[in-house]
């Protein structure tokens, strides 16, 4: 009986760690009350070519018109590029974390963004997919 036990104990331990693993949140907000009606179009503003290129694959299916009054602009930003030595010394459980804002003409309307640990491409892929849902 306790080996029974040992082994559904360990078992569930190790589903419960590799669930876990690398499946970071993912943060959004819409700073405008006001505008809550689903988009019809948008213009990708990024001046990040890696990311230009995989924004513009991800949202060729929604019109982009020129006139268009929303912009999507981003970065991904890595953890080892700061200097502060505080921060440094502290420490992290992420690597960086993708950030992705949508303006209305110059104000900020939407800010969407996720942590990731060695794995830009999924934390982009989940900042993506969550933002479609929400605007879309």
């Amino acid at each position: 009986m306790p080996i029974k036990i040992y082994k559904i104990v360990v078992f569930a331990s190790i589903v419960f760690l590799l669930s876990g693993c690398e499946d970071y949140p993912v943060y959004s907000s819409f700073m405008m009350k006001e505008h809550r009606a689903k988009l019809s179009c948008i213009k990708i503003a990024s001046f990040d070519p890696k990311l230009t290129s995989r924004l513009t694959k991800d949202f060729s299916a929604i019109t982009k018109q020129k006139e268009c009054k929303y912009s999507l602009t981003g970065y991904i930003h890595h953890v080892d590029t700061c200097t502060n030595p505080q921060v440094k010394s502290l420490g992290a459980d992420f690597n960086g974390y993708v950030r992705l804002k949508v303006l209305y003409g110059d104000r900020l309307f939407y800010r969407i963004q996720s942590d990731f640990k060695n794995d830009e491409v999924s934390a982009l892929k989940r900042v993506i997919k969550t933002m479609k849902k929400e605007l879309f």
